[in-house]
């Protein structure tokens, strides 16, 4: 095997290792978001009408994040959280998509209810529950996502490096190859 051909299997190495660093450290955030969040997806909302959400809650130290986007984001909608002892938590009105949150009082189960104000139908998207990596006013920690971000980073790596193995075996066939 020629030199090219090392510098390959190296790039196809760490390529594939990328790719296991980034499913290590991706399950766990993966299955937070499936635990500990709700969604309606692609709700359609008449005037009017309302979508609801509820999320059982057992730890309270973390704010629960509210990420709602409408396809037609000049029909007024509202938020309203509640909490289960009935309480409000938020109650929010606004035409563009947007990003809220909420802290937990007590454990249990949160309600969101998204309402059509306006006179037109829409299809909402919401997302209701806890990030990882998402902290108090919806800062985002970007240490919870550092093992992704360095697998992606192992992954393009491997790429450049099968492209220059590539190079490589390219460069050195026409060296081998006799001029006429």
């Amino acid at each position: 095997m020629k030199r090219g051909h090392y510098v390959v299997i190296g790039g196809v190495a760490l390529f594939v290792i990328g790719i296991a660093v980034t499913v290590i450290w991706a399950l766990p955030i993966a299955e937070q978001i499936r635990r500990e969040t709700v969604f309606l997806q692609r709700e359609q909302l008449d005037a009017g009408e309302s979508g609801a959400v509820s999320l059982d809650v057992t730890d309270t130290s973390k704010p629960l994040s509210i990420f709602v986007s409408s396809t037609n984001t000049t029909v007024p909608l509202a938020i309203l959280v509640t909490s289960p002892e009935g309480k409000t938590l938020l109650d929010s009105n606004f035409t563009e998509n947007t990003v809220m949150s909420a802290a937990p009082t007590v454990a249990g189960a949160y309600s969101l209810r998204v309402t059509n104000q306006g006179q037109s139908t829409t299809i909402i998207d919401a997302i209701f529950g806890r990030f990882p990596g998402i902290g108090e006013n919806n800062q985002v920690n970007f240490e919870t996502f550092g093992g992704v971000f360095e697998g992606v980073g192992i992954i393009i790596a491997g790429v450049m490096v099968i492209i220059a193995g590539i190079v490589v075996v390219i460069v050195d066939r026409k060296k081998r190859t006799p001029s006429l």
